[in-house]
């Protein structure tokens, strides 16, 4: 029935519309008119922090220049003072004692209610005693930092992280346990001079490699029974500890729950310092008649490679050091699949006198304060400021772009332990001859474990 309705309906439209078919058609033209919408301005509400006087606590001042070396300095400089200008604040990073100093005056100043800073810088060696102090503000509850940000050292946070609180940040530190070459000695050893770029880049950095590379790059030119030049200026601690963390190795571990425990036991580590032992055997390296000579040998050529900390290619300048040089990540042991990089970073810490508001302003300057200028992304910025210092690019587009990627960054917790133990004599009684490494191994132990037990108690 429905279906007949509509059948007669369609037909009755078709027969209007044929019988309108001699008329002219007359069409009108309907105008819309669009309104425009007014679009909400909303205005930025501009946190106000009161005329607040920050200051960094620090063992050096930092002044701004009147002469900016760069525009990239200029830039930051007139960012962080239009910030204080725009959200009512200062900011200064001030000395207010000495690197091993400062731990003790966050405790005294903290504890009678009036810090002598509002951030403090605590040097690595005391990090571990400034977290455990029960001094320190809980960063992780403060919404003005985002924990996560990549210019905050993941490494530094993970070492002053206890339980779900995080008590110090740092920004993305300079790696140490890297390897500087003199292109000139590897070209006149017969070696093409970036071939420790080629070797990184293509997998095959490894121990073996270095080996092999160290035989070459030693010389007794003059056939006296004394070598010339040498591969590698030897500072043994650093060496072993880079052989043990290069193999998958460590000294002090971590476990599920966060209790530390001595870890140079383990396979990898032990691998480790007996590939160091091996190495030293040879002649392929060699000691400064003086503490402090190493930089010195490098300078003069007297050795084709330095182990030391990637901030270091500050003083390889071109009147110190005439030759061109590299630098590359240290050598892969078997255990490893990657390349690693240690940081030993200094922690920025917040005393936990301040109250809720008061830390939020603090952490809201400090934020802005080590944020680049709108006019460089964080990547350009870091790379920016690294390329005057070297002699070529790929140790920045190479060796530490993979240094800062996430994973291959490595905390040693020893240093937590290093202010209360000679953590060195380790090495020292495996390298002078006085132990092998598993005699050195076994008799530190029990006085490395003593020191984490009182750590691992703090911590609960």
């Amino acid at each position: 029935m429905k279906f007949n309705k509509f059948l007669c309906l369609g037909l009755m439209a078709c027969t209007l519309t044929a019988c309108g078919g001699d008329e002219p058609t007359v069409t009108e033209e309907v105008k819309v008119v669009k309104e425009e919408s007014e679009v909400e301005v909303v205005e930025e509400v501009v946190r106000d922090l009161g005329g607040m006087d920050i200051v960094l606590g620090a063992w050096g001042d930092l002044i701004e220049p009147e002469e900016k070396k760069s525009a990239q300095e200029e830039a930051t400089w007139e960012f962080r003072n239009n910030n204080m200008e725009k959200y009512n604040y200062t900011f200064a990073q001030k000395s207010v004692g000495a690197w091993d100093e400062l731990l003790e005056l966050l405790s005294t100043s903290t504890m009678a209610g009036e810090p002598a800073a509002e951030i403090f810088r605590i040097h690595a060696n005391f990090i571990g005693a400034a977290r455990d102090s029960g001094l320190l503000y809980d960063l992780a509850t403060l919404d003005a930092l985002d924990l996560s940000d990549p210019k905050w050292s993941q490494p530094l946070i993970e070492t002053m992280t206890v339980g779900d609180s995080v008590y110090g940040v740092c920004q993305f530190g300079r790696p140490a346990r890297v390897i500087f070459f003199n292109k000139r000695l590897f070209e006149e050893s017969g070696l093409d001079p970036d071939i420790l770029y080629d070797l990184q880049a293509s997998g095959e950095w490894t121990w073996d490699k270095f080996m092999e590379i160290s035989k070459q790059l030693t010389h007794d030119t003059d056939n006296d029974g004394v070598n010339d030049t040498y591969a590698l200026i030897m500072n043994q601690s650093v060496f072993a500890n880079a052989a043990v963390f290069s193999n998958g190795g460590s000294y002090v571990g971590k476990d599920e729950n966060g209790a530390y425990f001595y870890n140079i036991t383990s396979p990898e580590s032990m691998a480790g310092l007996e590939w160091a032992t091996e190495y030293w055997a040879t002649e392929y390296d060699v000691r400064p008649s003086h503490w402090n000579g190493h930089k010195e040998m490098f300078y003069t050529g007297q050795a084709a490679m330095y182990l030391g900390s990637e901030w270091e290619c500050t003083t390889l300048t071109p009147e110190l050091m005439i030759d061109d040089w590299g630098m590359v990540a240290f050598p892969k042991g078997p255990n490893a699949t990657e390349h690693m990089a240690i940081f030993i970073d200094d922690a920025y810490v917040i005393p936990s006198s301040f109250t809720k508001k008061e830390a939020e302003n603090i952490a809201f300057a400090y934020n802005l304060w080590t944020e680049p200028s709108p006019e460089y992304d964080f990547e350009d910025s870091w790379k920016s400021s690294l390329y005057p210092l070297y002699r070529d690019e790929r140790a920045i587009e190479e060796t530490i772009v993979m240094l800062r990627e996430p994973g291959i960054g490595v905390s040693d917790y020893s240093t937590l332990i290093a202010g209360n133990i000679k953590t060195g004599q380790l090495v020292e009684d495996i390298y002078w001859g006085k132990m092998t490494a598993a005699e050195s191994v076994e008799a530190q132990q029990s006085i490395w474990q003593a020191e984490l037990d009182k750590m691992n108690t703090k911590l609960k």
